[in-house]
């Protein structure tokens, strides 16, 4: 049993022969490369070539009664591709490391440095010149690290900012403090000051710097850059867009971007420059971020409404009281193709669509995107071609019902055809039968333990993948919450 892929990502390159394409998928924590030219790996290699050897080597019935220690390993949750395409940059969650892979020549993923943060990353971006990583994680701060480590990284150096601390020195002296309390206070201060600040334990040793911060948890960050300056947008869970200044100067608010009532998940800018943002509201905000505008709402709730309703096989259960449905956004992914029209493409949580939007037309939804499974992810290859992860473990429209059908892609094509309209694309089919069907089994293959029944293991390998896939809802504010703060 396989894994889906939580995350995609692309990346082309031209060559002598004509451009060619990679697909990298996170199948919990394994990378699945899948190119153009047949090329094809998993990451980590060593282990999954040593645990297929294995398991081809050992007879069926001993396989079922000798079953290894379980290893909890970490599970990417962002992809992400630099600028110049010789990188891809992975977080995963569990031990919250930023991982910097080098893609060489032949596709093949190289880990170049591995670096665990003290807080759990949650996005990730890349500055336009490709040196510095930025990192938003869930405590709302966000720091920048230098997409290739330095030397003394490597030696376990603690940065010179760290070590060169100024010394704590009470204002305060003996002479100047008469009362006893004040005295005692006075040489608790300076016997403090003595043994030093103390670090956390868990403070990264490896150059890193601290940007800027908000009071609630992070959930995106973008960069952008307009003419010469650069900004950096950061988004979190109190419906908050923040529009702050560029590197080195990320300390400058420069405005916020009010609006939204619910929380926000996600952002994306266009290749205009306008931002679109989405999370738990009704719409999706369209920005003249710039000035802190807004230029349009897309009814994004409307649409997968509406897909619901007509779609009852899906068993979801639509409340009487349309204020009542509620949608998660999952994802926007701008549509990168040079068309004449500025496009996106939206997923939400639990839902077995995608939406396509055009802002600034009327109706701004262009299309609606059936799937086999709920959308997961979303990459772009070629010259006109949208590859989504789906997942092929649960129901579609649900989040906790395991399928009854086995042997479901892991992904499904869609390309552009002449009238602009969005086309499922069945000649990708045989080329990428490997990266939808078979890959990344290396560790999640037989999704059943040792005493345990196909529906007891079923049930275990469900949960697992139902937190790796799914936890965009639950930054819903609770109302009971909210009303318990009031009081």
């Amino acid at each position: 049993m396989t894994l889906p892929y939580q995350c995609l990502a692309a990346c082309s390159r031209s060559t002598g022969d004509g451009d060619e394409w990679a697909l990298f998928g996170a199948a919990g924590s394994e990378l699945v490369v899948q190119s153009s030219t047949g090329i094809a790996s998993v990451w980590p290699a060593e282990e999954s070539q040593a645990k297929n050897r294995e398991e081809a080597q050992e007879p069926a019935e001993k396989r079922v009664k000798l079953s290894p220690a379980v290893e909890q390993k970490p599970n990417f949750t962002t992809l992400k591709v630099s600028h110049d395409k010789k990188h891809l940059i992975g977080t995963t969650a569990e031990d919250k490391c930023i991982r910097v892979f080098e893609i060489e020549a032949g596709w093949r993923l190289k880990q170049i440095s591995e670096r665990c943060m003290a807080r759990r990353p949650c996005s990730i971006d890349l500055t336009s010149n490709d040196s510095t990583i930025l990192c938003a994680d869930k405590f709302g701060d966000v720091y920048s690290l230098p997409l290739i480590p330095p030397p003394e990284d490597e030696l376990n150096v603690m940065p010179e900012s760290e070590k060169a601390q100024k010394k704590f020195l009470p204002s305060a002296s003996l002479s100047t403090v008469h009362s006893g309390r004040n005295r005692k206070v006075l040489e608790e201060q300076l016997k403090q000051a003595e043994k030093g600040r103390p670090q956390p334990k868990d403070a990264p040793k490896f150059k890193h710097d601290l940007l800027l911060g908000h009071v609630s948890m992070l959930t995106d960050i973008v960069s952008a850059t307009v003419g010469s300056r650069s900004y950096i947008i950061t988004v979190d869970r109190d419906e908050h867009i923040r529009v702050s200044r560029g590197l080195p100067q990320a300390h400058i608010i420069e405005g916020f971007c009010h609006g939204h009532e619910e929380f926000v998940n996600r952002l994306c800018l266009t290749q205009s420059g306008r931002l679109i943002s989405g999370g738990g509201d009704a719409h999706l905000y369209v920005w003249d971020w710039l000035s802190y505008r807004l230029l349009e709402k897309l009814p994004i709730q409307a649409a997968v409404l509406d897909y619901f309703q007509k779609h009852p096989e899906l068993e979801l259960p639509v409340p009487e009281k349309e204020g009542n449905f509620k949608v998660a956004v999952s994802g926007i992914w701008n549509v990168p193709f040079g068309n004449s029209t500025e496009e996106i493409l939206v997923a939400c949580e639990g839902v077995p669509a995608l939406f396509s939007f055009i802002p600034g037309s009327s109706p701004s939804l262009s299309q609606t995107l059936p799937l086999s499974g709920n959308a997961l992810s979303v990459a772009f290859i070629g010259a006109r071609t949208a590859v989504v992860s789906v997942d092929h473990m649960h129901k579609a429209g649900s989040t906790t019902q395991i399928r009854d059908d086995q042997g479901v892609s892991r992904i499904q094509c869609f390309s552009i055809a002449q009238d602009g309209q969005w086309a499922r694309d069945d000649t990708l089919t045989e080329p990428l039968a490997w990266f939808s069907h078979d890959a990344g089994e290396g560790e999640h293959a037989d999704g059943r333990a040792a005493g345990t029944d196909d529906d007891t293991a079923r049930a275990g390998f469900s949960k697992k993948v139902r937190t790796i896939l799914y936890g965009v809802g639950n930054l819903r504010k609770r109302p009971e919450a909210e009303a318990e703060i009031a009081t």
